[in-house]
């Protein structure tokens, strides 16, 4: 049995978290939706083209372009122009407030599988209206971008009904110009709804209006393509899955009249449907690929019956649809984890797993199956790729545009431009993003390698990283070891000549390998021409982006380059980084300065300020024509920004004529204006225009003031100083208390911070009372904020985060100078912090579950209780913290289940809800608490549910007391403050539900966190009853159920044994299924942590020391909590920086030491000078005779590379020189001359 220990442990840390300042409503207005469209058009005129002062944010500046065929690099070369598929992806982009407009969220959706898409059609755009950095993503890969008329299903309202009249008569070639000149590649409809009193009049005429729509408009833009779903067709009629048939044939078009490309509904899964409609298609000269199959990939349809394995067969092309606000790759990227990063590289997987197969090769040809899993491990899926060819527009004339990719995805935690950090703030801004490598990832170990056989069973791979970048905020990393691979990158079709220049950029960020660029063209494209750019002989230099140029000779001169390749030899552990690839032709033109120049002020707080530039290009197009950034000479543009007194920061690029600055830092304390400036960068990336500069704003006019606070240390220990304060620097101040049990032990008045010097002596909870300013309703209004158990000082015993109180190089705190290949003593200094205690499960954002049916549960009208220990680690947004569901049910049920609890940490609100029926939304019952959930310190939580056999009613306790109860709603007629009166029939149910914590769910997190003492009651606990189990390990408490600890290990299958009852508990990850949001939860091997302080245990708490040193070898090393060393040996000269972490279980501090400065090995002396020169020791003194007149350094070193002397002396004549050493022992003694090294002498100071 444990004792129960009664010194809490916690912390005292919330949030400081650099929250992304993102897009708001209010800063770039869309200026209509759909129904207002006709009009625009009715008003719009290319003499008079604006639609809002926000329009550049909206006009496309890429031309399309345009994409080609070429057998000779296809994966498939069975596919041919009559069997090839086509892929219409009918989806949302990113989420719908914001759509592809740019923003300063890292975590947002920038999609990069454009070689198997041939168009895009935005379904959360209205018609007419979508945003620039699509189209132009979109535009430089030859794809087409429409908006969607979102009509709902059924009889045509009145609205809608007005909005297609007024479109269908709107002015033909006034819409064509409309469209070119913003760029916009189609109209599309959700046409489901029945015109049956207008016999299908409308149909027709909106019919008429596409034909000639197209007429028009397709001279100028051959990629354009309306879009109609196939569910009305022109009788006016609903009449889903009949195919291309005499019903919706004109809709579709015959050849010369083609109006909109058809989306077949669901359930086209029949071999006389699509052989009808391939029939029907060439009965009207038309190509059946221009109809597209639908797949619902939200509600996993078609339900039943083949497939991919029957699409295959028809030259019948794809079609994506789900779901109406997020595509399904992206609105549960958070299958593996909420930190933004995970998110990311979850998304990616589960698009290159979708698009170019399971493997992520598309030359392993996996067999293609019937299935509709999209998730990140769906790695049997043979992907789009098995039935469609990947295609590139990379084919223009290298004399109007360089080919210049830096592999940027259009986003990232940082900026980067020539390799170099701009700035530290998040983005996104697809439009920005790069050419990427076409199949993504065709590795073979030959070139054009087609066949599984061809593929390395354990070769390289490839992917997308957000940690360095070229030019953007991410790259390509390839890794691994292979005799012999190679990673086909791009299909080309460029017609090389004599002094093209071509650019290979890479970092070697460990390992080796010989690498060479290989090209192949069209007149042997089997044969290939490689050029060296990597020795496995070079040394791997991590900070260092290493350039090569090709100079195109008579080998290529005149070639139709087809193929780009990297050849990988002798790989071993290769760790490499992509920086660049380019094709430049001669030089071109700086842009010309940017004009019109116009910037807003949108917000200013502590993380920095937001704006916008609006801005125009001199350019001799007419009024109301298209101008394209090529026209003008640009490759994109530089945002920049400049607080006065300030240099200029470069916070991004973009590729419109407008930009957005987000998180923007300025000095707080500083001068209180900013301007923001633009410049334009040439067609080769080598020559700017000057900045074009905006006015002075103001930044501290409308500032938005942050309420947070923040403490300097996450533990603290007895009788330990420590300060807690505003974070923000502008902060007014306010009055500071600490309270333990109501009294007050420390306060402070009239401050931006409370400092208690001598720290608490008592082990416990303190509350913070803090009387100040804070943000109301729009308004700043004195209030006292009382952060209970805000403070924790916890006993010694169970450890403590580490912390470094000095750390030095050779003895010293400062920069020191050494030799090359000398040894250097790294040391630090840190306080107590190993302990033991109980052992926790870390949740590592999954869940931690059991299933009801082993707690004998059979409904949720029953009296029960779940209480648990949670330290969170981070909040990072909408988390589940206790669910109730069945995941293997059907959407959307499997998702909402029987209850949920949500926690938004930016409220502080604990959302408890509880469904009436099963798979019905309404009446919901919401009870909200205010709870404050503090990331580090430990919280006892408890559910309780107050039921009685018919109805229920829940409850929350934190920390033994009642949560301040916030809010509560039924349905939606019904609401109000504070506690719930009614109570609730909880019908919701089903018997394979899984009570769980952190059970995350769609939309919301799982817990980063540790959990501790799970237990579960059949009974609704009190207050009192909730303070008594916190500090309990009485397995005999009443109505205990259940109680799992951890102190014991899981069994083989890695369930935790109760230590009352039978039921089993297991950490597991959720496998996805097959239909959206359906999973198992299936166990995994728990990860242990250091549980809570409430009760003690055998967990050690021991800390480690992690060195990292760039380009040093690290000799030996040993350390503990108290101190520790590390030697380190340096074998070229450079400054290098040194860094130490110490970690534990609670937590972790890092120091880094600046600078080493290492000169080089003062004995080599090759290449040295003669001179008529004596150096030689007396005593102690050094001494040396010169006849040559000069500037000469004399220099010092002790044999670990220590400079001890150092002495500059200019010399006219015969002169002697002497330097005093202070201590016996071996020196070596280095003398330069004009910078030159003469002599180097090893001698003995007696």
């Amino acid at each position: 049995m444990r004792r129960i220990n009664l010194l809490l442990f916690g912390c005292c840390l919330i949030p400081s978290t650099l929250m992304a300042q993102e897009l708001k409503s209010n800063y770039i207005q869309w200026g209509f939706d759909s129904h207002q469209f006709p009009g625009k058009l009715q008003s719009w005129s290319k003499s008079n083209p604006k639609i809002n002062d926000d329009d550049n944010f909206f006009i496309s500046r890429v031309k399309p372009k345009a994409r080609f065929r070429y057998e000779g690099t296809q994966v498939r070369t069975d596919l041919t122009e009559t069997n090839d598929k086509k892929l219409l992806a009918w989806l949302p982009w990113n989420v719908p407030s914001k759509n592809a407009l740019p923003d300063g969220v890292f975590d947002s959706e920038v999609f990069s599988m454009w070689p198997y898409v041939t168009h895009w059609g935005d379904w959360s755009c209205g018609l007419g209206r979508i945003p620039a950095a699509l189209l132009d993503a979109a535009h430089k890969n030859g794809v087409p971008v429409s908006s969607v008329a979102g009509i709902p299903w059924g009889g045509l309202k009145g609205d809608w009904r007005t909005t297609l009249n007024n479109l269908s008569t709107a002015n033909v070639q006034n819409a064509a110009d409309f469209m070119n000149y913003f760029g916009y590649d189609g109209l599309g409809y959700n046409s489901e709804f029945s015109d049956y009193y207008g016999s299908g009049r409308l149909v027709r005429a909106l019919k008429d209006f596409h034909v000639n729509l197209n007429k028009a408009i397709k001279p100028h833009n051959p990629i354009y393509e309306n879009l109609w779903y196939d569910g009305t067709n022109e009788r006016g009629n609903i009449a889903f899955d009949q195919g291309l048939n005499d019903n919706n044939k004109n809709l579709f078009g015959a050849k010369g009249s083609e109006a909109a490309n058809l989306f077949f509904n669901y359930n086209w899964n029949s071999d006389w449907l699509l052989q009808e409609s391939v029939d029907k298609a060439a009965e009207i000269e038309r190509s059946p690929l221009d109809l597209y199959a639908g797949i619902n990939m939200q509600g996993g349809e078609p339900r039943s019956g083949s497939r991919w394995t029957l699409l295959k067969k028809y030259p019948i092309s794809i079609g994506l649809w789900g779901a109406h606000s997020q595509n399904m790759f992206f609105e549960s990227r958070g299958e593996k984890g909420s930190d933004p990063e995970t998110q990311q590289r979850t998304y990616m997987l589960r698009t290159e797993r979708w698009f170019s197969s399971g493997s992520r090769n598309p030359v392993n040809s996996l067999q293609i199956n019937n299935s509709l899993n999209y998730n990140a491990d769906n790695t049997d899926f043979a992907g789009m790729s098995a039935m469609m060819t990947a295609r590139s527009s990379m084919s223009w004339d290298l004399t109007q545009e360089p080919l210049i990719t830096y592999f940027n995805l259009g986003n990232g935690k940082f900026f980067n431009y020539g390799g170099v950090r701009k700035n530290d703030r998040p983005w996104a801004n697809v439009g920005v993003q790069d050419y990427l490598p076409t199949w993504r990832w065709w590795f073979a170990s030959k070139l054009l390698g087609r066949t599984a056989a061809d593929v390395p069973a354990t070769g390289l791979d490839a992917e997308f990283v957000w940690d360095d970048a070229y030019m953007g905020g991410s790259t390509v990393r390839v890794h691994g070891s292979t005799p012999k691979e190679y990673l086909h990158l791009f299909k080309t079709k460029y017609a090389l000549k004599t002094g093209d220049v071509i650019t290979f950029r890479y970092k070697v960020k460990g390992g080796k390998a010989d690498a060479s660029l290989v090209f192949a063209t069209e007149d042997n494209v089997n044969a290939e021409k490689a050029y060296p750019v990597l020795a496995s002989t070079d040394e791997a230099d991590e900070d260092k982006w290493v350039e090569k140029t090709i100079t195109v000779g008579g080998d290529l001169n005149g070639k139709t380059l087809a193929l780009v390749a990297l050849k990988m030899e002798n790989a071993a552990d290769l760790n490499l980084y992509l920086g660049e690839f380019s094709i430049v032709r001669g030089s071109f033109d700086a842009p010309a300065q940017p004009i019109d120049v116009k910037t807003t002020l949108l917000h200013a707080a502590k993380n920095g300020v937001d704006a916008k530039i609006i801005f125009n290009m001199p350019n001799t197009k007419g009024q109301g024509e298209p101008c394209y950034n090529t026209d003008v000479k640009t490759s994109l543009f530089k945002l920049w920004a400049k607080q006065e007194g300030k240099d200029p920061i470069l916070m991004g690029v973009t590729t419109s004529w407008a930009g957005m600055f987000y998180s923007v830092p300025v000095d707080l304390k500083g001068q209180g204006k900013v301007k923001f400036g633009v410049s334009a960068v040439s067609l080769d990336m080598k020559k700017e225009s000057a900045i074009a500069w905006g006015e002075d704003h103001e930044i501290f006019n409308s500032y938005e003031y942050s309420d947070e606070i923040k403490a300097d240390k996450s533990v603290i220990k007895p009788n330990e100083a420590f300060t807690i304060a505003y974070v923000d620097p502008r902060h007014e101040a306010g009055n500071w208390k600490i309270e333990h049990n109501g009294t007050t032990v420390a306060s402070s008045n009239n401050a931006n911070e409370i400092k208690v010097e001598n720290g608490l002596s008592q082990t416990g909870f303190y509350d913070l009372v803090l009387t100040g300013a804070v943000n109301e309703n729009g308004a700043r209004v004195n209030k006292e904020v009382r952060y209970a158990n805000y403070i924790q000082i916890t006993s010694d015993a169970v450890g403590a985060v580490p912390h470094i109180n000095k750390l030095t190089a050779n003895n010293s705190e400062t920069s020191i100078e050494v030799v090359a290949n000398s040894e250097v003593t790294m040391k630090y200094e840190g306080k107590k912090a190993d302990g033991s205690g109980s052992r926790g499960l870390k949740t590592l954002e999954k869940p931690v579950g059991v299933k009801v049916s082993e707690l004998d549960m059979t409904d949720n009208k029953h009296a029960w209780s779940l209480a648990f220990w949670v330290k969170f680690n981070s909040l990072s947004g909408g988390t589940q913290i206790v669910d109730m569901r069945y995941p293997g049910y059907k959407w959307p049920a499997n998702n909402w289940g029987t209850l949920w609890s949500t926690y938004d940490p930016s409220t502080g609100v604990l959302d408890v809800t509880l469904r009436k029926k099963n798979g019905e939304s309404n009446p919901e019952y919401h009870q909200r608490w205010k709870v404050d959930f503090i990331p580090g310190a430990w919280t006892h939580f408890v559910l309780a549910m107050d039921g009685n056999g018919t109805d229920t009613k829940p409850m929350v306790y934190i920390n033994g007391k009642e949560a301040k109860a916030h809010n509560w709603k039924i349905g939606n007629d019904r609401e109000g403050d504070g506690l719930c009166p009614e109570r609730y029939a909880s019908e919701s149910w089903w018997p394979e539900n899984i009570l769980g914590i952190s059970l995350g769910r769609h939309g919301t997190a799982a817990m980063n966190a540790t959990v501790d003492d799970v237990k579960f009651f059949n009974k609704a606990l009190t207050a009192a009853e909730a303070a008594h189990t916190m500090m309990s390990t009485d397995a005999n408490e009443a109505g205990l159920k259940a109680y799992w600890d951890f102190e014991a290990d899981a069994d083989a299958n890695h369930y935790f044994a109760s230590k009352v009852g039978t039921a089993k508990l297991a950490h597991g990850e959720l496998k996805a299924g097959e239909g959206e949001g359906v999973t198992t939860l299936v166990p995994d091997a728990p990860t242990y942590d250091a549980g809570s302080a409430f009760v003690s245990g055998t967990f050690q708490v021991k800390t480690t020391a992690e060195w990292t040193a760039k380009k040093a070898t690290i000799v030996s090393q040993d350390g503990t909590d108290m101190a520790g060393t590390a030697k380190l040996k340096y074998a070229k000269a450079g400054d290098y920086e040194v860094t130490l972490t110490l970690k534990n279980a609670h937590g972790s501090d890092t120091r880094t030491f600046q600078v080493i400065k290492v000169k080089a090995d003062p004995t080599g002396i090759n290449g040295t000078e003669t001179a008529d020169m004596k150096v030689y020791a007396i005593d102690r003194d050094v001494l040396f005779d010169v006849e040559t007149p000069g500037n000469y350094l004399v220099q010092v070193f002790s044999t670990n590379g220590q400079m001890v002397a150092s002495k500059a002396v200019s010399v006219n004549g015969a002169e002697s020189v002497r330097l005093h050493l202070g201590a016996q022992g071996v020196y070596v003694v280095n003398v330069k001359k004009d910078g030159k090294t003469l002599r180097t002498v090893k001698f003995i100071c007696k």
